[in-house]
């Protein structure tokens, strides 16, 4: 188990209490937008203290564009929409597949098939994210009414899985810190025709402080920081160990709500949990993985 990769699980299972209290202030654009813009410009800046060159070639740029337009603009624009149109609860449980996604695009990428073992800790850690969110109440709801919704968040959760491994070939030419910041301020430039109404109708001066600490957690530490950490995991131990640990956010964020919140974790929400543990576990312990893109 790779501990910062677990700390990443952790900063995004609590992030979700944040975004959510921070919206009631926000309009969703607009917080994305602003958010991304900061946490980019926060990266630049940890590049230029540590005299890092800023520098990139020339014909990377598209590459970085495509990252930024695949993983910030596309993801969180059909994420944000994809949740206007189904339930919270479906919404976890399909933006939660981002890892069977990753696993099936190298799989045919390089056309090999996915190891038994890597594929039994993918299913063992998707079953546990169905006990864990149909354990919740309200459950899963899977209706006509949803479906707009559903595949939505779908195919956010497959852009999300082509974000982590498009970033393989920049990472093997750049740190983590320069992939992230580049594809982050790309994405944001690409977000700004579709948020610009958004951003100018925000009342800015009306957001509480309260919402503005909430803001910065989910940009500095959820965004940033978080973002970099992900990409030195897909940069040191490969596609498919890293985004197997989006598995853990789910739990992560019944855990926190439990403990801050107030709410109960059930038997089916641990066991869920141990199932979850148990997936990565079996993913992280596979030595015969293919090479990632």
């Amino acid at each position: 188990m790779d501990p910062r990769l677990i700390l990443v699980a952790i900063v995004w299972g609590v992030n979700f209490a944040f975004v959510k209290y921070a919206l009631a202030d926000f309009s969703p654009l607009s917080f994305t937008t602003l958010r991304f813009f900061l946490a980019s410009l926060f990266l630049i800046s940890v590049m230029l203290v540590n005299r890092e060159s800023l520098a990139m070639e020339r014909r990377d740029i598209g590459a970085v564009f495509r990252l930024g337009f695949i993983g910030i603009t596309l993801y969180n624009i059909l994420f944000i929409e994809g949740l206007n149109y189904t339930t919270a609860s479906n919404s976890a449980l399909f933006i939660s597949s981002s890892p069977l996604f990753a696993a099936l695009i190298l799989a045919l990428k390089n056309r090999k098939r996915i190891s038994a073992r890597i594929l039994a800790g993918l299913l063992l850690s998707t079953s546990g994210v169905f006990l864990i969110i149909q354990s919740r109440p309200g459950g899963l709801s899977f209706s006509r009414r949803d479906l707009a919704g559903d595949l939505l968040t779908i195919t956010a959760a497959a852009f999300w899985a082509l974000y982590t491994i498009k970033a393989k070939p920049l990472l093997e030419k750049y740190s983590a810190v320069k992939v992230t910041a580049y594809s982050m301020a790309a994405g944001t430039v690409l977000l700004l025709p579709v948020s610009s109404y958004e951003l100018l109708h925000q009342s800015w001066s009306s957001v509480p402080l309260r919402s503005w600490a909430a803001f910065s957690f989910s940009t500095f530490v959820s965004g940033a920081i978080a973002f970099t950490l992900w990409y030195h995991g897909v940069k040191t131990i490969g596609v498919t160990r890293t985004v197997v640990y989006h598995y853990i956010v789910p739990f992560v964020a019944v855990v926190f709500a439990a403990l801050f919140l107030g709410e109960q974790i059930t038997i089916l929400q641990l066991t869920g949990g141990i199932s979850i543990l148990a997936g990565v576990y079996l993913v992280q312990s596979t030595n015969n993985q293919p090479k990632a893109l």
